[in-house]
């Protein structure tokens, strides 16, 4: 009985802090604030007009130690002469050397028949207008694969998403719209959150090596443009 009496007690207690914390809100005029929710997003279209250059060196042979030392004489003289020639703002990068066994099947077992030495090379942030030249250049080292030519635009370089400041204007736009038509007026934005910004989408192009050594004259390159978007959540205050 004790044991009843104390669980009844406990439940009327707890009831009435409930009541108590709720009549303390009420008395001093809390309520949430109204607030209306909006989704932003943009695309812009950006000029292309930087390029970043990839391509590969590579040497077979049946020694390992002779597959890499020729690899290094060869590209190590065209790396050399490449550097003297990097254009301000661009950076040439030399990636390092990698080995790997070439197997042949012989009476259903495979057995090691040579070794392939490869390096990568990266013209980064060249201008446009040079990218002609330096095909040309990096080509009459004989790449075993070139490509791809990776676009971009210094515009998106420079602001991070240059689309972001466009989406939160088109929230705001979408919300003053709604505040409106609801016969109210918008307030502060009490909360901004970025959903996605996926960036700037490059156009790239893929070339053969031997097609690019093949031409008699510098290739002429169409950059074309490139796209960079982005899409916002914003919480605005509602004003009577």
């Amino acid at each position: 009985m004790m044991h009843i009496t104390f669980r009844r007690l406990f439940v009327l207690f707890a009831m009435t802090g409930l009541l108590l914390v709720t009549g303390l809100a009420s008395a001093n005029g809390w309520a949430p604030t109204p607030h209306l929710e909006v989704h932003g997003e943009s695309r812009l279209t950006l000029e292309a007009d930087r390029v970043d250059i990839h391509a590969t060196f590579s040497v077979e042979h049946r020694d390992s130690r002779l597959a890499m030392q020729e690899l290094e004489q060869n590209f190590g003289n065209l790396l050399r002469t490449l550097r003297r020639q990097v254009p301000e703002g661009a950076r040439l990068e030399a990636g390092q050397i990698r080995i790997h066994p070439r197997q042949t099947r012989r009476n259903d077992t495979w057995q090691i028949t040579g070794y392939t030495a490869s390096r990568e090379l990266k013209l980064v942030n060249l201008p446009v207008t040079e990218a002609g030249q330096w095909v040309e250049r990096i080509t009459d080292g004989k790449p075993t694969q070139f490509g791809p030519l990776h676009y971009h635009s210094s515009q998106a370089a420079d602001n991070r998403n240059p689309a972001l400041e466009a989406a939160l204007q088109d929230a705001r736009d979408k919300a003053e719209l709604m505040a409106s038509s609801l016969g109210q007026n918008l307030g502060r934005a009490l909360q901004v959150q970025e959903i996605s910004s996926p960036g700037v989408q490059p156009r790239m192009a893929m070339m053969a090596a031997d097609s690019v050594r093949m031409e008699s004259v510098t290739p002429e390159l169409e950059p074309g443009l490139v796209e960079t978007s982005a899409r916002v959540r914003v919480i605005f205050e509602l004003l009577n």
